[in-house]
């Protein structure tokens, strides 16, 4: 009874399976280090890991039918599904995935073909 209990309380999760994306992943692009090489600063290094993870994700997520608003748990979701390594982005990260899908959204001209 309790563990009924516990299910039905538990705030209901969009569960994103890669299988959905598997037409329309964006191919990730490098990491920092292999982008930026060994000069860069962390700042930097940071910046371009969280782009990389938005932009990708965002992509992903236009090309899959999915429009704004999204809450915080379906773009966590949506993260781990794509494999990059994190196992929760940070608010920054999902503030730009948020950017990068309204830049999307908003330019009809931009064409998300795979």
């Amino acid at each position: 009874m309790l563990r009924l209990l516990r299910h039905v309380l538990r705030p209901v999760r969009l569960r994103i399976p890669a299988r959905r994306f598997a037409e329309g992943i964006s191919a990730l692009p490098p990491t920092s280090r292999e982008a930026l090489g060994m000069d860069a600063t962390a700042g930097e290094a940071v910046a371009y890991n969280r782009s990389r993870v938005a932009v990708g994700t965002a992509v992903t997520l236009y090309r899959s039918g999915y429009r704004l608003p999204l809450p915080n748990e379906h773009l966590e979701d949506a993260v781990r599904a794509l494999g990059f390594p994190y196992s929760v982005p940070s608010r920054e990260t999902l503030a730009a995935i948020r950017a990068a899908l309204a830049v999307l959204e908003a330019d009809p001209s931009i064409s998300t073909t795979v």
